[in-house]
């Protein structure tokens, strides 16, 4: 087994650890750069140092390192303005609650 396919292996495992995204997308990131990875003529086309680099941002991006580097305080995500603002997005992108047209226009208009 050489070295490069040594770290194909890795970088395959890491990718099965990233969860399945929440939303549909039209392409998933996982899918997407495992079939990037099973692919011999990309693998044979990187050097063993490249590889390398791949599997440390990908496994940076499995292990979450940024978010909780840079992690959002309270007061971005409760502006004073309008505190409800982003648990109305995220209600509305899990399918919890649905905006009729009514509720719409009177956003629109009065803004809250």
């Amino acid at each position: 087994m050489s070295a490069k396919s040594a770290i194909q292996k890795k970088i395959l495992t890491t990718l099965e650890s990233i969860p399945k995204d929440r939303l549909k997308h039209y392409a998933s990131f996982k899918d997407s750069q495992i079939k990037r990875f099973n692919d011999k003529e990309f693998i044979t086309s990187l050097s063993e140092q490249e590889l390398n680099e791949q599997y440390l941002a990908i496994s940076r991006i499995a292990k979450n390192k940024y978010r909780d580097y840079y992690k959002i305080s309270d007061k971005l995500l409760t502006p004073k303005g309008n505190p409800e603002y982003y648990k109305k997005i995220m209600a509305e992108i899990n399918g919890e609650s649905k905006e009729n047209i009514f509720t719409a226009f009177k956003h629109v208009v009065f803004g809250k």
